[in-house]
């Protein structure tokens, strides 16, 4: 017979099921579309060894007159500037206290120090510089410390490296300088309103808080926090929404009781719905609800509490150039400045004292030069009169100037559809701006009203600051439900992964998607959090000249495209890593990475696995069953090798999928999946390109007891949560390794159905797929 050639249409078809996508691909990892083909896609390396403090939100990249590049970092801790190799911090001071005399405190044999400042205005987590200071209990205090905890408002504590070799009472000099940065923000979206957005529906003037030093499991009763000192025995805790009093302290590990409804139980009571016993994740905020020492308490259930000042959205950076200068906007917060010509080192300050002082996004008007402020102040300088549909703009050219007059061209606006503004572009010679729920038109029209505002659409909404692209004209973005392009209309854009994507998203996290153009590659991506993670963990690819979508697991919280340096920049958060520069004594975890992307194969100088995987096909169309004895491969700029699993079925249905309930490493001896009700008792899974034996099912809890790791000559691999499982039980698997060199490879497989995976996994691979063609013949009617 001549050869059978099975063809697929590019990208992933995640609607429907795996046989109805015949002829299509249905998944994959690290793979793009061009020319209608899959391939392996670009690698990336590390732009430099130092790790960020803290998530970034933002990156900016332009170029001065000398020619110099620069590149903009926002985290939810730090600003920064990246120069021609170097890291410099550039994150604003928020305030200076000259001569502080003698504020230091210490205790023998350990690292924590007490600090006296009146009126400090700190809060745990903010960065503090003393300088000009005397060593106290053997401490060298110039330095930067992040604050481990606030006591009061005249009273915070810091960690130092060492511990102290004496104790000491009011120490440091007369001289002691201390420079506050502004206040750090929160590095995940809190959800929560009215029960629950305050710790027991009452707060007190100053809330003592913490953070957990490890991950804590739902029954574990040793709890690890980053500093043990302002805990005692009988304070109550409270740990997302779990309460717990701590039995005893020992340096930084509270033995607690687990298990409370309320602030008198002491012993468990298995408590239930949010203050059941759960796991934790590290970085946690622990939150003293009793403290026995000062007396503070949060009031009593069912009294009347102040109004919560939890802050609901992540902290995010919007950024422009303003000529040479760089116009920086933290979120909620005002308007700085970095002044090129004050040099490269100097730190970004506040652009002007006439300026709003709480906004939620920054945009510039071109040609005109008009400097716009969404979600900000209707009474200038007053942060209590934010009003998060309302905008500014500054007279033209000047940034200093905001307050309307018959002698310059600032003014304002208010948008009446929504409850915030969201994100703004520009595109078609105006600006475009989207609440939570419409999408608007901001034109520049000249003198006497200089800008005129018009609704576009409504129900089209944008889920974060940076969730918005403009390409040539045509903007995409990323709504609560759908994704959506206007191009002189707006329209929702079909789209064959949308199940996936928003029925696995979360609302939570959604202030985190963070929209990326690669212009090489025709694709807009957008990165966003699972519906269980705290952090981006997916991405989501648009191929807007192939009109065809992908998905992958790359984790980016930023994305820069080419233009001011060669080649893509992007950002990845690390939870539990430490951030590197500046030098900081007693951080926390969380750290970020700068790669570039694109170049070379490989995951820095780790293999970049990837794969591909096809809906069920017909080898032919009937009942007849078939046998192959060899597929031709058709692989285009081939390096190294790639491996081609084929399987062969009866029948489609045998080839139930679910998902991993939970992340396994390359050697775990058992699963935890969502259902495991339709896989047998004992049999074969496949997770990404790993085919796993297991030899018992509990269906009760989900549990697969592993027998064999790479299975069948596949290798074995670390899987994270969500990841898809297919019982391949019941499947004939032919694992063929194929290199540049080979023309055909003999196989042996029947069935009336057939399934492709192809992937890689080792140093430097890569490979375009073509045209799957299978040497076949009839083989019987059963």
């Amino acid at each position: 017979m001549p050869l059978a050639s099975i063809k697929f249409a590019p990208g992933f078809d995640k609607q429907s099921t795996s046989y109805g996508a015949e002829g299509k691909w249905i998944d994959g990892e690290n793979v793009r579309f061009r020319y209608g083909q899959p391939e392996k896609i670009g690698g990336w390396i590390d732009l430099t060894n130092d790790l960020l403090i803290g998530a970034v939100r933002d990156q900016h990249g332009w170029t001065s007159l000398d020619g110099t590049r620069h590149l903009a970092l926002g985290t939810d801790k730090k600003l920064y500037l990246y120069v021609e190799g170097a890291i410099v911090d550039i994150t604003p001071i928020r305030a200076t206290q000259a001569n502080l005399t003698n504020p230091f405190v210490t205790t023998s044999g350990s690292p924590i120090v007490t600090v006296t400042d009146a009126g400090h205005g700190a809060g745990p987590g903010d960065f503090v510089t003393f300088s000009n200071a005397d060593a106290v209990g053997g401490l060298d205090m110039n330095a930067e410390f992040e604050i481990t905890a606030v006591a009061s408002s005249s009273v915070y504590t810091v960690t130092h490296s060492s511990n102290a070799s004496s104790g000491a009472t009011g120490g440091g000099s007369s001289t002691v300088d201390v420079d506050y940065q502004i206040s750090v923000g929160p590095e995940t979206n809190i959800y929560g309103y009215g029960w629950g957005i305050s710790a027991w529906q009452g707060t007190p003037a100053t809330v003592v808080t913490d953070q957990l030093n490890e991950a804590l499991d739902a029954t574990e009763t040793g709890v690890d926090v980053d500093d043990g000192s302002v805990f005692a025995a009988n304070d109550y805790i409270l740990v997302d929404q779990e309460i717990m009093k701590v039995s005893s302290v020992s340096t930084n590990t509270l033995t607690v009781i687990r298990g409370l409804s309320n602030l008198t139980d002491t012993t468990s009571v298995s408590a239930i719905g949010s203050h059941d016993n759960v796991a934790h994740a590290d970085n946690s905020v622990v939150t003293i609800l009793l403290d026995v020492s000062s007396g503070l308490s949060f009031t009593a259930w069912n009294e009347a509490s102040s109004t919560s000042e939890t802050v609901l959205e992540s902290r995010y950076w919007v950024f422009e150039n303003f000529g040479e200068d760089l116009l920086a906007l933290a979120s909620n917060n005002s308007l700085f400045l970095w002044d090129k010509s004050a040099g490269q080192t100097s730190r970004a300050t506040l652009a002007s004292d006439n300026a709003p002082t709480a906004s939620r996004h920054l945009i510039l008007s071109t040609p005109d030069r008009h400097i716009i402020l969404m979600g900000t102040e209707t009474t200038i300088g007053t942060a209590s009169t934010q009003d998060d549909l309302f905008l500014r703009f500054s007279s033209q050219e000047d940034f200093t100037d905001w307050s309307p007059t018959s002698i310059n061209t600032a003014g304002s606006f208010r948008i009446q559809d929504g409850s915030k503004i969201v994100t703004t572009v520009r595109s078609r010679g105006s600006i475009l701006i989207w609440t939570d729920t419409s999408m608007h038109s901001l034109q520049f029209i000249g003198a006497p009203f200089v800008f005129g505002l018009t609704q576009l659409a409504a129900n089209c909404g944008a889920v974060s600051a940076h969730c918005a692209v403009d390409i040539n004209g045509v903007t995409y973005w990323m709504s609560q439900q759908a994704f959506y392009m206007f191009d002189g209309s707006v329209k929702k854009m079909p789209c064959t992964v949308q199940d996936y994507v928003f029925d696995d998203f979360s609302i939570t996290q959604q202030q985190l998607v963070y929209a990326g153009i690669n212009t090489d590659f025709n694709e807009v991506t957008w990165f966003y959090a699972s519906e269980d993670a705290s952090f981006i963990d997916r991405s989501v690819s648009y191929n807007y000249l192939e009109n065809v979508w992908y998905t992958n697991s790359l984790a980016r919280s930023t994305w820069l495209d080419r233009g001011v340096y060669q080649l893509p920049y992007a950002t990845e958060y690390e939870a539990t890593s430490l951030g590197t520069t500046p030098t900081v004594l007693g951080l926390t975890d969380g750290a970020s990475r700068i790669y570039v992307h694109e170049e070379g194969n490989n995951n820095r100088s780790n293999p970049l696995e990837a794969f591909i995987q096809s809906g069920d096909f017909d080898i032919e169309d009937g009942e007849q069953m078939l046998s192959v004895s060899r597929f031709i491969p058709d692989f285009k700029n081939q390096k190294g090798s790639a491996d081609v699993l084929l399987s062969f079925k009866d029948y489609n249905s045998i080839t139930n999928e679910t998902t991993l309930n939970g992340t396994i490493t390359n050697s775990a001896t058992s699963i935890t999946i969502t259902d495991s009700t339709q896989f047998p008792a004992s049999g074969v899974a496949l997770i990404g390109t790993e085919l796993i034996t297991f030899s018992a099912n509990n269906i009760s809890t989900g549990v697969l007891t592993v027998t064999d790791r790479g299975a069948n000559g596949t290798t074995a691999a670390a899987h994270t949560d969500n990841k898809k499982v297919t019982n391949y039980s019941n499947v004939r698997i032919n694992l063929s390794t194929v290199t540049p060199t080979i023309t055909k490879v003999d196989t042996r497989g029947r069935g009336r159905q057939g399934n492709i995976v192809i992937s890689s996994n080792a140093v430097n691979d890569n490979w375009r797929f073509g045209t799957l063609r299978l040497d076949v013949k009839p083989d019987g009617g059963r």
